[in-house]
């Protein structure tokens, strides 16, 4: 069985790819970085000695546009699921939706797709976060909760890390208001979205003095370097879209129903970046998510340096 998993959330993907790989060892490769035939070349090799693999391929969505080099990649994919190695299990994972239309219908019916939630408003993380907060045992009101999704902006991975540590500060079960206001850092405010436009814009100098003011508000580090990844990757989305010389209202029901004017103002955006200049930010945001994650002592002058990459 081969697998595509989506959603907004890496936390919800992850939880997903941990039920298929159970104890099992895995590759994780990005299709971003490892072509898609070096993938297909390795699976399709038949070994003399039997051996089980799981391979996770992150970020399908490079190599499902309308691209030319694209329509034969995906071509030799749906060749290979048609007849797959039972040795080898795929996991692919995006973090949209792939529409089920042309050669990508064939692609995901060959495929076991698992759909976890795209959260893009504050009421649909309060619909999902307010029950994680009742299981832990927590008690908050329907208003308390309403501001704590709009301050980790509607984001399921920052407010599970907000709430984590909230847990490590409360000594009782109840949430206040003035728990949030005093512990919740806020995402939604000027500072953090002027810093992500100057970022996009590529003005370094305006970035790095903002980042000095969210360093001062103790404002979480991973979070601002997911959204900055993500943002990247809806810019390369569109980038690619807009090759196809598509409007704007399609382009946005392409990517989720996204507004026409966010998608004008990030079309704008795109044509200061190459789509290998995009691939690569990209691929630097996931590292250094990776970094520091898994090292310890490591503050926002790594974020700096990525500033340097620009």
């Amino acid at each position: 069985m081969n697998y595509l998993i989506y959603g907004s959330s890496f936390h919800f993907i992850d939880e997903e790819i941990a039920k298929i790989v159970q104890d099992q060892p895995k590759s994780v490769y990005n299709l971003d970085e490892t072509s898609l035939e070096e993938i297909l070349e390795d699976v399709s090799y038949e070994s003399m000695f039997v051996e089980n693999k799981i391979i996770v391929l992150k970020n399908l969505s490079c190599i499902v546009n309308a691209k030319k080099e694209n329509e034969e990649r995906l071509a030799r994919l749906c060749d290979y699921l048609r007849n797959p190695n039972e040795h080898i299990t795929l996991i692919f994972i995006n973090y949209e939706k792939i529409p089920s239309k042309g050669a990508l219908k064939e692609l995901l019916s060959l495929l076991k797709v698992i759909e976890t939630p795209i959260i893009t408003k504050p009421y649909e993380l309060s619909k999902i976060f307010g029950e994680v907060i009742r299981k832990a045992g927590y008690t908050i009101s329907s208003n308390d909760l309403d501001v704590f999704c709009e301050k980790c902006v509607s984001n399921y991975d920052i407010a599970l890390n907000e709430f984590n540590k909230l847990g490590a500060i409360k000594k009782d079960y109840r949430i206040t208001t003035a728990d949030i206001e005093e512990h919740i850092s806020n995402y939604n405010t000027d500072n953090l979205f002027s810093f992500k436009d100057a970022v996009l814009s590529r003005n370094i100098s305006l970035a790095a003095d903002m980042l000095d003011n969210l360093e001062a508000s103790k404002m979480e580090l991973v979070p601002i370097v997911v959204m900055l990844a993500k943002e990247f990757q809806t810019l390369y989305n569109i980038k690619l879209l807009a090759l196809r010389r598509l409007t704007n209202d399609q382009i946005g029901n392409e990517l989720n129903k996204m507004h026409p004017y966010r998608v004008k103002l990030l079309r704008e955006a795109s044509n200061k970046y190459t789509e290998v200049e995009l691939e690569r930010l990209i691929l630097e945001l996931c590292n250094l998510d990776l970094k520091i994650v898994s090292e310890d002592n490591l503050g926002f002058d790594e974020l700096r340096k990525f500033l340097l990459l620009l």
